[in-house]
């Protein structure tokens, strides 16, 4: 079961680096995978583990988004971030968190009920609605 899990995320991921993904349970559907229970998918040095993950697929099986819940914990080995849900659009290469979002770089952090990460500009929005944002950022000394 696991080297027909593996070869059907190798052949859905084709463009990119291969993907490992570990669940109790894989559901594969005409428009989407899902992964239930103790999920944990690698790719590279990333990580992602949560109670639950859908990967929706477009009309040529292509991933198009994926949606994580419970225990959402991410990890690239520079950042991590966990929130309650993450949601990720593959096109537009945007990461939605939301629920106790949090994301840690070395020791600077933010905290807010959703973060919303725009990866190719480099650029995030936190917001909350019944507690305030939170940020610790330490400046790196200058290198003589």
């Amino acid at each position: 079961m696991k080297s027909l899990l593996f070869l059907l995320i190798l052949f859905i991921f084709a463009y990119s680096q291969p993907i490992l993904a570990e669940a109790d349970k894989m559901v594969y559907e005409k428009n989407s995978i899902i992964y239930i229970g103790n999920v944990k998918i690698t790719k590279g040095n990333e990580l992602l583990t949560a109670d639950k993950v859908i990967i929706y697929l477009d009309e040529n099986r292509k991933a198009n988004s994926a949606e994580a819940e419970g225990k959402v914990f991410y990890t690239d080995g520079k950042r991590t971030a966990k929130a309650d849900k993450a949601f990720y659009d593959f096109k537009k290469d945007i990461v939605q968190l939301m629920g106790n979002a949090r994301v840690e770089e070395g020791p600077n952090f933010v905290e807010a009920d959703e973060i919303v990460y725009y990866r190719k500009e480099e650029r995030a929005i936190a917001v909350s609605k019944n507690k305030r944002v939170r940020s610790f950022y330490v400046e790196e000394k200058e290198k003589k």
